[in-house]
């Protein structure tokens, strides 16, 4: 009889050992071994090359700091934290949360003047907290536009911002975008979420009359659909800038007309290409276009292009209303092309004065290029020369697409690109496959190590108390 007690009851107790064996291991490789088990669908742990590398070229110690009530617990917070956590665990990061109810003068010291700082935000310092950037809770999302008109996520932008916040304090390497100005154009009030993701990879934007300022080489020049045509002085000045290496990019939609403005319409046709006028329609019976209407086109991006190395695939890009770019007619000797975006082969080019948009048999048909890539390589200097003509300024515009779509992802992947930034150093958004299972609290993981510990023991003694019943019979 004790002999019967006994077995089951070692057995029993070998399989709890041998449980918390493992569950100690796998602890001890957590806490001490920087060995990270993310079993969640977002992988939230495992940061992007772009972040590592800015982490290891860090030399000062920089601050995290979440914000939120003590006695919040959501699955945003969980997420932030987990993020932050991987930062501190690979760089030197300090990562802490402020709360607002019961410190509101830590608060308010990072506020701007008028201004308040919600919860759900981060904020990122460098070392002495003299230069520091938030990120407000809204900006930490993208979104998409359901069918029903409401929006739902689609991604977690935390790391992108977090890692472009790191390189703003601490001063990294800074480069210009200027919006040029001087002729109605688009500015940057008109495109304050292109603005607010420019300065948040550590770009300085600012906005440029040609006519009283060269820029510099290195500096990128948006051009953004301009109701007045350049003088001959400042399209010779924009002529300079490109032939010593300069970086352009000139968005102009459907409804301008380019014969009024010469010298605007010769930037494009001094690399034989030229803006078609009209607006371009898609075929009814192809899938490029969206919301029901062959105007809102859903172009084909030319993903293995350089110029669109920050999009990942499957990221969509909607354009409507707008122009194409034809050409190269002929194309120069020592220049590069590349079709970025490209529409169905059914789609034709109406009239922007047509009473209709049907197809008639005078309207031009084919693939239509809806944004072009220009580089050139100045034999004397080395320095490349690149442009990006587009015929749509929506990739650019504050406007609700922006929110839905991945437009803006593709302007930032061109606009790095015009700056030569290494594919590497973009971080990519997160897609979010599974919000219903965030990575789990540190209340929650004791409850998974627990129940873990607790079933061999259950298991056990039920064996044997069913063993003993059984003998006892």
């Amino acid at each position: 009889m004790r002999r019967l007690f006994c077995a089951p009851l070692w057995r029993g107790l070998v399989m709890a050992l041998c449980a918390l064996l493992v569950c100690g291991g796998l602890l001890l490789l957590e806490n001490r071994g920087n060995v990270v088990w993310d079993l969640t669908p977002d992988a939230l742990t495992n940061l992007s090359e772009g972040t590592l590398d800015t982490l290891e070229g860090l030399t000062e110690t920089v601050h995290l700091y979440t914000v939120f009530r003590a006695e919040t617990e959501t699955s945003l917070r969980q997420m932030l934290e987990t993020i932050a956590g991987s930062y501190a665990r690979l760089g030197p990061v300090a990562v802490g949360t402020i709360d607002p109810v019961a410190e509101p003068g830590r608060i308010r010291s990072f506020a701007q003047s008028g201004k308040s700082i919600a919860e759900g935000s981060v904020i990122v310092t460098n070392a002495d907290e003299s230069r520091h950037t938030v990120i407000a809770a809204q900006d930490l999302y993208t979104y998409r536009m359901t069918a029903e008109g409401s929006y739902a996520l689609t991604g977690f932008l935390a790391e992108q911002k977090i890692t472009g916040a790191i390189r703003v304090v601490t001063g990294g390497e800074e480069q210009r975008v200027w919006f040029l100005t001087g002729h109605d154009e688009a500015g940057m009030s008109a495109c304050s979420q292109l603005v607010s993701r420019l300065q948040s990879e550590n770009f300085v934007v600012g906005e440029l009359a040609i006519a009283h300022q060269q820029p510099e080489e290195d500096d990128i020049l948006l051009m953004l659909s301009p109701a007045r045509d350049l003088t001959q002085e400042e399209a010779d000045a924009l002529r300079r800038h490109l032939d010593a290496g300069g970086r352009l990019l000139l968005a102009l939609d459907a409804s301008l007309d380019l014969t009024a403005m010469p010298h605007t319409a010769e930037i494009a046709q001094r690399f034989s290409l030229e803006f078609t006028p009209g607006i371009v329609v898609e075929d009814e019976r192809m899938s490029g276009w969206w919301m029901n209407s062959p105007l809102y086109l859903m172009p084909a991006p030319a993903r293995e292009s350089e110029a669109l190395a920050g999009m990942a695939d499957g990221q969509r890009v909607i354009l409507p209303g707008a122009r194409a770019v034809t050409g190269p007619g002929m194309p120069l000797s020592g220049y590069s092309y590349e079709a970025l975006l490209t529409t169905s082969d059914r789609a034709y080019v109406c009239p922007i004065d047509s009473p209709s948009i049907a197809r008639t048999e005078d309207m031009p048909t084919g693939m239509q290029q809806l944004a072009m890539l220009v580089t050139h390589e100045n034999e004397e200097t080395g320095a490349q020369m690149r442009v990006v003509l587009m015929g749509s300024l929506y990739t650019l515009l504050d406007n609700s697409l922006l929110s839905s779509t991945y437009n803006l992802d593709m302007s930032m992947s061109v606009i790095r690109y015009l700056a030569q930034r290494d594919a590497g150093s973009s971080i990519p958004v997160r897609s979010l496959t599974d919000t219903s299972m965030p990575a789990l609290s540190r209340q929650e993981s004791l409850q998974v190590l627990l129940t873990t510990l607790l079933l061999p023991l259950l298991a056990a003694a039920m064996g044997v108390i069913v063993l003993i019943r059984r003998r006892m019979k």
